[in-house]
């Protein structure tokens, strides 16, 4: 017969330390003997970290479940596996939540809602992150996924600690004190099992580890107390790990030493559970006061705590740290030390009270203000991430860069400044910032795809092709690593290969919205106009908030001459970046095809003031400036982008459309034969049209 607790506990220290094959074995044995949802839950959770979900969710579905631990076990391994509605059916409503998963309830919302996202109910999916934000601040994720989904969240509001709500971290100090009735030491005949409890979880290890390793493996050969405290004596917190407010101490109460012999022990145990009685109320309010720090009073010595005990006669060293120092129960005093045991009695009663007085003070010392910092922090990066999320680029790249410097130079902020270069089309400024983080840190692929679109857009074929093949080989399972590689090839123009890598990255995630817009767009310059417009529909579908894609469609329905369907998407994109100089200049391109030439030059000088150095949107400008019979003011813009871009083909050649309306026919010819020699396939075919005037309409623009 194997006791449940204690290889509970076993197990649970093997997933601690990533043992997880060993964990899987001894929580089968442990299922095998004693089948209940207890040790389901302990054995599911081994499958799920050791990754074998499909073989968790089998055991899962397969018994009647009603700890909400379990419960959300099912629910994440159904999420992994795509079972939507089971995931849903395990977690409830977002009404029910709350109330049934406890400390665990702002995971299971933000569960919650990412099934409401992917079924394509995202109010709800708001009004949960929403509550999981309520629930816990530190709920950072959830935050993020607000601010993508186009919410919009008062970073002030939201990370600020709600006293009424917010118990996260001090519920396992609570259920220490009120079940310290159930914490004994005993001696190593025990005869009785029955009065244990099998619920052993990491949140209560901690606070049961001296009652469960009084247990033995089997009731007949029981093991030396002190030897499983030896054993499993590692519950004390790392020393120099951050807090962040939630419970650090700077000295712990220790329960069990191996100075104390069992009877001291037990009589060790209550005061220290009535100090922690005394105190746990003004634990709570000091640990997550957004006051300053507070200091409750100073921290007992060590001896005080430990030795102070009214029956004990014997004394200690304080200094002494020998581990084989033993006590031994004194001798009655002989007649001629009566007198001076009754004076050690007097003093030892006097230090005693001292200790009392001193014992009314906790015994540990909150460091109230650690979870003011991160909130502070939380609430910077907020602002900032909210910006970069509405596209507000240029406020968001200000206020990342406001933030500490040690978190200023962390990879994640330098990530998101780079991001919010690529969206302002600044793609060197956003490429040299890439490079940085590459070289520091050469394992990271977060944001990898976006440095590979940039260097795209640069035309820097070398650099491409070494990152695409170092994410390759640093992991063929990430998707970032074919979309770079699918870029790579694009640039190339090997069409045919660039799509297969697309597929790839697209089979490898499913839900990667950018992954599927940029193979839409792979697909609309190979003039494959129905496959684009799926995988366009597809990106928006999972992310509605993809500007990329409803771009993506409005330049498929441009190509098409369908320029009403595409005014009406690129409104789409432009009303969720509206900072954008490129969609400005494709909706003026709409708007002068639909021959409403003023709003489009409005539209145009927008988008110019926007990107001034951007060369596509004075390129468009000039070609609607031709077209409404304004050749003179268009010939500004182009002899600029002549001068900024010396060999593009396109230029030369509306300049000499210009001044073949102008009457300028050598300057044309002129800049004709320029135009034919640079790009011979490319403007050949519309050299003629230059001198017919009955055929007046630009060639197809380069989309960027």
């Amino acid at each position: 017969m194997i006791v449940q607790e204690p290889i509970q506990v076993i197990v649970w220290d093997c997933l601690n330390n990533y043992e997880f094959d060993n964990a899987v074995f001894l929580a089968e044995r442990l299922h095998a003997e004693v089948t209940s949802e207890e040790t389901a839950f302990l054995l599911g959770t081994c499958y799920y970290r050791g990754g074998r979900v499909n073989e968790a969710h089998h055991l899962l579905q397969n018994i009647s479940l009603t700890l909400p631990q379990a419960r959300f076990l099912l629910a994440k391994c159904s999420l992994e596996l795509k079972f939507y509605k089971d995931a849903e059916l395990a977690l409830g409503t977002k009404d029910t939540v709350a109330s049934e998963f406890g400390e665990q309830a702002p995971y299971a919302l933000h569960l919650l809602a990412k099934v409401y996202n992917i079924t394509e109910r995202r109010s709800k999916a708001a009004d949960a992150l929403r509550k999981a934000l309520s629930l816990n601040p530190f709920m950072w994720k959830s935050f993020t996924q607000l601010c993508q989904m186009g919410e919009k969240v008062d970073p002030n509001s939201v990370f600020q600690i709600n006293n009424t709500e917010f118990t996260f971290g001090v519920s396992t100090l609570v259920n220490l004190v009120s079940n310290s009735e159930n914490i004994s030491f005993v001696n190593s005949n025990i005869s009785n099992n029955s009065n244990l409890n099998s619920n052993v979880t990491p949140n209560n290890i901690a606070a049961r580890t001296p009652m469960t390793m009084s247990t033995s493996i089997t009731p007949e050969t029981q093991a030396p107390v002190k030897r499983m405290h030896s054993v499993f004596s590692g519950m004390a917190p790392i020393p120099f790990s951050p807090s962040f407010g939630m419970l650090p101490m700077e000295e712990s109460p220790v329960l069990y030493s191996s100075t104390l012999t069992d009877a001291n022990e037990q009589k060790a145990i209550p005061k220290i559970v009535n100090s922690l009685r005394a105190h746990v109320g003004q634990l709570k309010d000091a640990v997550f006061s957004p006051g300053p720090r507070c200091t409750l009073g100073p921290a007992p010595r060590r001896s005080s705590r430990l030795f102070s005990n009214n029956n004990s006669s014997y004394s200690v060293k304080e200094n002494n740290k020998s581990p084989s120092r033993k006590f031994v129960t004194p001798k009655s005093p002989s007649r001629k030390n009566k007198q001076r045991t009754a004076k050690n009695i007097k003093s030892n009663t006097e230090t005693n009270e001292r200790n009392k007085s001193i014992d009314t003070t906790p015994t540990i010392t909150p460091k109230s203000t650690n979870g003011v910092p991160l909130l502070n922090l939380l609430r910077d990066l907020g602002d900032a991430f909210k910006s970069l999320s509405f596209l507000d680029c240029k406020n968001a790249i200000k206020q990342f860069q406001e933030i500490s410097p040690k978190q200023l130079a962390s990879p994640w902020v330098q990530t998101m400044i780079a991001r919010a270069h690529y969206e302002l089309a600044q793609y060197e400024a956003a490429a040299k910032i890439f490079a940085e983080i590459r070289k520091q840190y050469p394992s990271r692929t977060e944001g990898m795809d976006i440095y590979s679109t940039c260097l795209w857009h640069l035309q820097r074929e070398a650099q491409l092709s070494a990152l695409a093949q170092e994410l390759v080989e640093l992991n063929r399972n990430d998707s970032i690593a074919w979309l770079a590689s699918g870029n790579c090839f694009s640039l190339h123009k090997e069409r045919e290969t660039a799509l297969k890598f697309f597929k790839r990255a697209v089979q490898i995630e499913p839900e990667a919205a950018y992954a599927h817009a940029l193979l839409g767009h792979e697909y609309a310059v190979a003039e494959e106009t129905d496959k684009a417009l799926s995988s366009f529909r597809t990106a928006v579908s999972i992310d509605p908030r993809n500007y990329v894609a409803w771009f993506g469609i409005a330049a498929v329905y441009a190509r098409q001459e369908r320029w009403k369907a595409s005014e009406v998407h690129i409104r789409r994109a432009l009303a969720i970046h509206p900072h954008s100089g490129v969609l400005r200049c494709q909706l003026g391109l709409a708007q002068a095809a639909l021959g409403k030439m003023d709003r489009a030059l409005a539209t145009l000088e927008r988008a110019v003031s926007l990107d001034a150095e951007n060369p596509l949107c004075r390129f468009h400008r000039a070609s609607v400036l031709l077209r409404a019979g304004r050749p003179q003011d268009a010939l500004g813009d182009l002899h600029h982008l002549k001068n900024i871009a010396p060999r593009e083909s396109l230029v030369y050649y509306l300049l000499g459309k210009v001044h073949n309306k102008l009457g300028n026919s050598h300057l044309a010819l002129m800049h004709f034969s320029w135009a034919t020699d640079l790009d011979p396939k490319g403007t050949g075919a519309h050299i003629k049209e230059g001198f017919d005037p009955s055929k007046q309409e630009d060639t197809p623009e380069r989309s960027s």
